[in-house]
Parts: structure tokens; C-alpha cells; sequence
């Protein structure tokens, strides 16, 4: 039985598109990608090719229908859904805005979705000096990201006046309280974490329960929805919601305690650590692992015979 919470998976929604350079780390990558370290070795970076605009883009299309085929599964309109059913709302979070842009931009598909809100979509067309018509359209749209990229090379935004809107949407105080109500719950201790990747929807999920049990609120059987993304590929929405007695679970989390024992580095020091240079004068060796894993090197071999340049090799000290 579960001791956090319950999985509806059963009403679970999901998009898929193929999105091609969204966010991707290529295995391959041409030389102005490493860091040449003078030592006749070349450092790999991990950094992802990232068009901001365009990954964007991909992240609210995606995360959008997947929460649309949510709903459509489970007969309820988003108006209803947002303001009255869900009580907390959980995303993929590859930085700190973005759930928050994505919010808004549902927000404004759900109301010209409906039928009962559409006076108020209408006052926040004119106010952001976009056309009501268009956001209607936009709506019904199935724009193709990849292959507008693919023929233009160019990033061209299929949803102008419903990102529009949704900008206008974000200075209203009845979205800032939404926000307060339904997305702050675990938010603090997520910001401190940074981008975790593929980590970041369960890391944030974790905090908010987390935060619950310190704060011993009553979540049990609340309806919550948690919303992931797989950059270039696809979104998911399902619902969850805290079973009897998730207290205990929570209490073994700690994440407010993992975040206690911090180092802020230079950047001297992170490269150092990164690369187990441990004869550098800039090695941290004030921490000592315990209980955790480590990096202990990272191949270099690129013989015929068998080749690891660039695999990290792990492991646990206990």
C-alpha cells in the first residue's frame, strides 16, 4: 500500500511531439564545446544546446495538452479544476518562472475553452492589446514547433496573443493568490536547489511534503496534480494525492536537512571538483563523503578494445 501518496493513473494525460534540438545533450559534440586544460586533455561539457525561446515554446505546447487530456479524461472543465478541485499543483521546473508561465498560459486555453469565462478573457485581451479572436484560434491549433524550426531555422511563437494574455493574467491579483494557494507549497526549498533536469518534478514534490509535515498541515486525500516534461519528446499530467498517515513517510524525506550542509564554491573549486583534480590547489577537502555516492574519476580510454572517455565511474562510501 502506498505510505506517501496514491497514483491515479488511470485518468493520467499525456503529449507527445518530436521536438529534435529542445533541449538536448549530444553525444558528439565539435571542439568549441571543450575546455582544452593545456594538459593534452580535453574536458567534456555537459552543457545542453538550449534555443531559449524555442525550448520554451515546446514546454507549454506539451505541458499544456498533456493537462487538457487530463481533464478530458476526468470530465471536468480547467476553470473548475484550477479554482475549485486541485489543491496543489507540481511541474517540471527547469527554472523557477517557468511553472509559473506555464500556469498562465493553461489559464488562458482553459477560459477561451469554456463557456463561463469568457467577459474576463476578453477584459484581459484588450488589456494586453491582443485579439480575443486570435487566442480562440490559437487554441484550436496544432502548431508543428519541429517543423516550422526545421524549414525556417528560425523560431516563430504560434501562441502571440495567448502568451499575451497570460502575461496580463500574471499581474492579476486573483492569479497571485492562485499562486499563493496552489503552487507555493514546497516552492522555497525547490528555488534553493537550482535546475535538477529529469529530478526536478520529484524534488519538488518531495519538498512540499516535506514542508507539510513540518508545518503538520492536513493534506491527506487533497487533490494534487503534478505535471513532468522530457525536454524534445513529451509531457504527462497525472493526479496524486496524500494517503492516511503520510506524515511518517514525510518525516524520513529531510530535505530541509540535506540543505543544511552547503558549500558555496568558486568556480575554481567547482572545476576542481568536477573533475576529481585532487592535486589542484583549489580541490575542496574540507568535505569528507559519508553516506553517499562519489564520482571517483571519469574515463579517458579511446582504444580499439574498449573506450569509457567521458563515463563517470561511481561509487558508494559509506
Amino acid at each position: 500500500a502506498p505510505q506517501l501518496f496514491a497514483l491515479d493513473l488511470q485518468h493520467m494525460g499525456s503529449s507527445s511531439a518530436y521536438r529534435g534540438p529542445d533541449f538536448r545533450k549530444p553525444h558528439c559534440r565539435p571542439r568549441q564545446f571543450y575546455d582544452d586544460r593545456g594538459d593534452n586533455m580535453l574536458r567534456p561539457r555537459d552543457f545542453p544546446v538550449f534555443t531559449g525561446q524555442y525550448s520554451q515554446l515546446c514546454y507549454l505546447d506539451a505541458t499544456a495538452h498533456a493537462v487538457e487530456d487530463m481533464l478530458a479524461q476526468l470530465e471536468i472543465s480547467a476553470g473548475r479544476y484550477y479554482r475549485r478541485e486541485v489543491h496543489t499543483i507540481f511541474f517540471h521546473r527547469p527554472f523557477q518562472m517557468m511553472p509559473v508561465q506555464a500556469l498562465s498560459f493553461m489559464y488562458i486555453r482553459g477560459m477561451a475553452r469554456g463557456t463561463h469565462w469568457h467577459a474576463e478573457l476578453k477584459d484581459l485581451c484588450a488589456e494586453a492589446k491582443v485579439s480575443y479572436d486570435a487566442v480562440l484560434a490559437e487554441c484550436r491549433a496544432h502548431p508543428d514547433l519541429f517543423g516550422g524550426i526545421c524549414e525556417a531555422k528560425t523560431v516563430a511563437d504560434p501562441y502571440p496573443a495567448t502568451r499575451g494574455a497570460a502575461r496580463v493574467l500574471t499581474k492579476r491579483q486573483e492569479f497571485t493568490d492562485l499562486l499563493d494557494n496552489k503552487m507555493s507549497l514546497g516552492s522555497n526549498l525547490t528555488a534553493q536547489m537550482g535546475n535538477m533536469y529529469s529530478a526536478s518534478l520529484p524534488a519538488w514534490i518531495a519538498a512540499a511534503f516535506d514542508e507539510a509535515e513540518s508545518r503538520k498541515l492536513d493534506i491527506a486525500g487533497m487533490p494534487m496534480v503534478a505535471i513532468g516534461y522530457g525536454s524534445g519528446d513529451a509531457a504527462e499530467a497525472f493526479q496524486l494525492s496524500p494517503v492516511k498517515g503520510w506524515e511518517r513517510a514525510a518525516a524520513r524525506i529531510g530535505v530541509r536537512a540535506a540543505l543544511v550542509r552547503y558549500l558555496d564554491l568558486t568556480r575554481e573549486q567547482y572545476e576542481a571538483c568536477h573533475d576529481n583534480a585532487t592535486a589542484s590547489p583549489h580541490y575542496v577537502t574540507s568535505v569528507v563523503p559519508s553516506g553517499e555516492f562519489r564520482i571517483t574519476h571519469t574515463g579517458d580510454s579511446t582504444e580499439p578494445s574498449f573506450q569509457d572517455i567521458g563515463i563517470d565511474y561511481y561509487e558508494y562510501v559509506p
